[in-house]
């Protein structure tokens, strides 16, 4: 992760968000493998629920919906037995990242005094995230979540198995630029990006194979890191701050 820093903090800086280049992975394949398999314990065990989101309307009002074929758990201590590697991994991603994110541009102001993780598993089916920000109240909220780190558990994952992460980003110089990538949830991939500012939405899973297909699971271990510089959550002088209204006023004229 150290010899990664200064790429990730760049991009960071200039596109919103960092993707590992392939064929990198974060991790070799067979600990992806093994943490997929933890992760599958957990759901096994009841640790999953139905996973949820919110809306917000022009108004402000905040909405509460469910995501069809979506689960999710919050991994924590009490899941070490089960899940050693991943609750090892986690506390790893605490120890390190925002230091040495940190160590690249102290204007981040990333803090390991607490963190927020959630295991998610889209089915397949057609499954989706609908287009959202993770973080859109910021600190009227009270929420200081800053940086989304995503870490895909898919390590047989193949091209046509869909569930890719579709980011919007933008250029600083076109306020009207709406840049869209599409990245495949490969098993050890990581994609991390700005909680408060990047739109984003998972495109269908699977959306050929049967929901019952569990080898088509789509697992992804996402981490959000907050900040102590509270200045930096939605700060309209930010290159990225018009992101989200673009997006979703494009996003809604095209639908």
């Amino acid at each position: 992760m150290t010899n990664l820093a200064p790429s990730i903090s760049s991009s960071l800086t200039i596109n919103g968000y960092y993707v590992t280049p392939e064929p990198y992975t974060i991790l070799p394949r067979h600990s992806i493998q093994i943490m997929r398999e933890q992760s599958i314990c957990l759901r096994k065990i009841g640790r999953f629920e139905q996973s949820w989101s919110e809306k917000i309307d022009p108004s402000g009002k905040v909405t509460r919906f469910d995501k069809e074929g979506v689960f999710a758990c919050e991994p924590d201590g009490q899941d070490y037995y089960a899940a050693p590697d991943l609750i090892l991994y986690l506390s790893v991603m605490l120890q390190t990242l925002p230091s040495l994110l940190n160590s690249e541009e102290a204007e981040f102001g990333l803090s390991a005094s607490s963190f927020n993780a959630k295991l998610a598993v889209t089915s397949p089916g057609g499954s989706v995230y609908p287009l959202h920000i993770d973080n859109p109240q910021g600190l009227s909220a009270a929420d200081t979540r800053k940086l989304t780190c995503i870490l895909y558990l898919n390590p047989f994952y193949q091209h046509g198995d869909g569930g890719e992460l579709r980011i919007f980003s933008g250029s600083g110089t076109n306020k009207n630029l709406v840049v869209r990538k599409d990245i495949s949830p490969d098993g050890g991939r990581m994609v991390l990006f700005w909680s408060d500012e990047i739109p984003h939405e998972v495109l269908p899973t699977a959306p050929n194979a049967e929901r019952s297909d569990e080898m088509r699971d789509r697992y992804a271990l996402t981490v959000w890191i907050p900040t102590d510089h509270f200045h930096t959550i939605h700060d309209p002088s930010s290159k990225f701050a018009h992101l989200g209204e673009v997006t979703f006023s494009q996003k809604n004229t095209s639908d």
